[in-house]
């Protein structure tokens, strides 16, 4: 992998890592049924969000 296609990707991985860092900590200021509520619906959708950021590093690795 060339640098700048390195710098992107550390680019987006950084990005993933703090929009589901914000999720997370803004999850954690709801009430306890709401936020059930919430990942019941987009929970999927951070998981994959993460399992991409995982992938990403992978990449970063080799």
């Amino acid at each position: 992998m060339d640098a700048k296609a390195r710098e992107e990707v550390q680019a987006a991985v950084q990005a993933l890592d703090e929009a589901l860092g914000g999720l997370i900590n803004f999850m954690m200021t709801l009430r306890p049924t709401l936020r059930n509520e919430i990942m019941q619906i987009c929970g999927h959708h951070i998981e994959t969000a993460r399992q991409a950021k995982e992938r990403l590093e992978s990449l970063l690795q080799d």
